[in-house]
């Protein structure tokens, strides 16, 4: 009778413990708005006709929340914060400021998804933001997705313990496998075929953590309905693979941007490729589970691909994949000719889904025939390297997505994603785009962005409605810059003629910086009747960075004209005004800790397992932004960033140098250029603290910056 007794209380035990454990989507309301959770019930619910759906309802009030898996029910979570509380979770501060009581909406609100499909990161994401990132870190970004309807992102993190794994079975030793895999700042680019080694080796302890990493990453995803995109074996290998199967089809794949040797590629026809895939698969599911989307695309911007039979090897890619997986999905971006239609075509349908990397302004849909009646993602890329500059291509995020999807004229298009190279910049982008995949007609933008801004800011008035309504007509229109934002002309490389900050990027901004100005204007003058949330704050601090970072390109260009006319009070003029801005934009940014140098070097010594891990990882964290190489190479300043720290030891010291060689030479003093590389050089090998807490107060020093600068952007 006792031990009955005993079975039967355990059993109710355990029956109520599950009855009370959260939901992963219950879990996610109380992390975002804390006790107001208690308002709210979520209740998974089947779809009828396949689509995704949450529905919004009201009694004795609770809110319901309901929806088909935790990713729909996190997006209607998200549509009633934002359409009815007007508030926003965002990267670059929040306003999670609730109303009291909560409103209660009338009649139940259900909203349907036109797209199956919302895609999520680039490889170069992970370095270019998330290099240092840890697990809360990681569990906001998850939030963030699943709030947004993301429900296909991608995941590479700890694939380099797959590796390592790996190749141990095919007879390398640690030193051969710390030769091939890089850094925590370089693996999108070994990943991605471009690069190896670059920045390691790593420690067994970075190993093991990036392991229990991933793993909570991955759990998360898939609790809440997520389908994570691993990494493929498509035929990457290292160069040394080579000397230790001479017989095999091992094809050497030249060079990458920054003279980087390219790991070498072993054609999938080849039987060492079978057998590199088998383990390879098996040692992913071992640490990672099973998963049904890779990505992975051979010849990435380049390789080799004389005498190799293309078409056989896109089928035995595929073909391995299906060894491994039951009915796989191989992901494939879009971008630069790829993916070439000879690598495809022989592939069944089902099993390619293409990303169309950069359909707001390039659009490759159109050009290659639907993509050939493949599935296919319109996606934006938008941002490249990180880099700062208000930019986005609103117009056409509000309505070519939704148009294409409504009008079939997409062909097999699947659904809308972001292929952003860095984050946590121009919010605004995004929380436009991935709302596109809940609505069925166009986005009235003037409507939508004074909503935006009062959900954003926390307040509504008509300076801040005028300063978005310039903003759009100017950095927030199609029509500019291809390659992102223009680029900083403070964070060039200095030289009497500047075109471009990168090798590859623009200094043009395709926009009137006066009319943007006037926008900022506007900004600063509800800052002086409004106290604002925190997004408000960092709003206020990005767009005066853009205005003075335009008013240096503007003394710049009037510091070469005084050179070339030799006149010296002008010169001297323009010069003393460039390091003042310099040195302004130094105190504005420090105010805010999404802008600090030390926050980002910070988090990279953290992950480091003994001091010369942490000064190594700190190297890694440097060198991206700056040199990107351990050398002088043309990637140099790709990943550019206004941050305090570097603004006054990299960028200024390079400025002076700069300013001091004119000035000698309109002195009758015919001095050496100078060398800059040692600048860059010297700053990647120091290891200086800087702060990683923000100093200062963003409104007096933006307040400063107005009254100073006013007389020259407004006269």
């Amino acid at each position: 009778m006792k031990k009955t007794s005993l079975l039967l209380f355990v059993y109710f035990f355990a029956v109520t413990a599950i009855s009370m454990a959260q939901s992963p989507a219950d879990a996610l309301i109380k992390r975002i708005i804390g006790a107001n959770a208690r308002y709210f019930k979520t209740e998974i619910a089947q779809s009828l006709n396949g689509k995704d759906f949450f529905e919004i309802s009201a009694a004795g009030g609770t809110i319901t929340i309901k929806g088909n898996n935790g990713v729909s029910i996190a997006a209607g979570f998200n549509w009633y914060l934002k359409y009815y509380c007007h508030c926003q979770f965002s990267w670059n501060g929040n306003n999670l400021t609730l109303p009291h009581p909560l409103p209660m909406p009338g009649n139940k609100i259900r909203i349907e998804s036109i797209a199956e499909f919302s895609y999520y990161l680039n490889y170069c994401t992970f370095n270019y933001s998330a290099s240092f990132w840890d697990w809360p870190r990681w569990e906001k970004e998850i939030d963030w997705m699943a709030m947004n309807g993301i429900n296909l992102p991608l995941s590479i993190v700890g694939t380099e313990a797959v590796w390592r794994n790996t190749l141990k079975k095919f007879n390398f030793t640690q030193k051969e496998i710390d030769q091939f895999i890089p850094g925590p700042a370089y693996f999108a680019w070994w990943l991605m075929g471009n690069l190896e080694g670059a920045g390691g080796p790593l420690s067994s302890r970075w190993y093991n953590e990036r392991i229990e990493l991933q793993k909570k990453i991955l759990k998360r995803m898939r609790e809440l309905g997520m389908e994570p995109v691993l990494p493929a074996f498509y035929g990457m290998v290292p160069t040394k693979l080579k000397a230790k199967y001479p017989d095999a089809d091992i094809r050497d794949q030249g060079k990458w941007a920054g003279g980087y040797t390219r790991p070498s590629f072993l054609v999938s026809t080849d039987p060492l490729f079978k057998k590199m895939a088998e383990v390879f698969y098996a040692e992913q599911k071992k640490l990672f589970g099973s998963a049904k989307y890779f990505s992975g695309d051979p010849f990435h911007e380049g390789g080799q691909t004389k005498g190799i039979d293309i078409t056989a090897a896109g089928k035995e890619i595929i073909k391995t994949l299906q060894s491994a997986v039951e009915n796989p999905v191989l992901v494939l971006q879009g971008w630069g000719g790829n993916p070439r239609y000879d690598l495809i075509k022989g592939i069944d349908k089902k099993n390619i889904l293409i990303l169309d990397l950069a359909a707001d302004y390039n659009p490759q849909w159109s050009k290659r025939d639907n993509w050939h009646g493949y599935n296919w993602i319109w996606s934006i890329i938008d941002n490249f390297g990180g880099k700062p500059g208000i930019f986005g291509a609103l117009d056409s995020v509000a309505v070519n997505p939704i148009t294409i999807i409504e009008s079939g004229k997409g062909g097999s298009i699947k659904g809308i994603g972001a292929m952003m190279e860095g984050i946590e910049n121009n919010t605004v982008t995004y929380d436009l785009l991935f709302e596109t995949r809940w609505r069925n007609k166009p986005v009235d933008l003037n409507k939508w962005i004074k909503e935006y801004a009062r959900r954003r800011y926390g307040f509504e008035s008509a300076n801040t409605d005028s300063a978005w309504s310039l903003f759009l007509s100017t950095a927030y229109r199609n029509g500019l810059n291809s390659d992102g934002s223009g680029e900083s002309i403070l964070c060039a490389r200095p030289s009497l003629k500047i075109e471009r900050t990168s090798t590859w990027g623009t200094s043009k901004l395709g926009y009137d910086t006066k009319k943007f100005a006037e926008g900022w204007k506007y900004l600063v003058e509800a800052s002086f009747a409004n106290k604002g949330s925190d997004a408000f704050n960092y709003d206020l601090t990005d767009f005066t960075r853009q205005v003075l970072s335009n008013l240096f390109a503007d003394e710049y260009e009037n510091a070469v004209k005084a050179f070339n006319g030799k006149d010296i009070p002008r010169f001297e003029s323009a010069a003393k005004m460039m390091i003042e801005i310099i040195d302004d934009l130094e105190k504005l940014l420090s105010t805010r800790s999404e802008f600090l140098a030390g926050r980002w070097i910070n988090k990279a010594r953290l992950l480091g397992s003994s001091e010369s891990e942490k000064d190594l990882f700190e190297k890694n964290a440097r060198a991206l932004l700056t040199t990107w190489s351990w050398y002088n190479s043309d990637l140099r300043d790709y990943a550019h960033r206004e941050f305090a720290g570097m603004l006054k030891d990299y960028y200024k010291p390079r400025w002076i140098a700069f300013l001091n060689n004119l000035r000698e030479k309109m002195n009758g003093i015919n001095p050496p250029e100078a060398d800059y590389y040692s600048i860059e050089k010297k700053w990647v090998d120091m290891k200086n603290r800087y702060s990683f807490k923000p100093e200062g107060n963003t409104k007096d020093e933006v307040k400063n910056d107005f009254t100073k600068y006013s007389n020259i952007l407004f006269k």
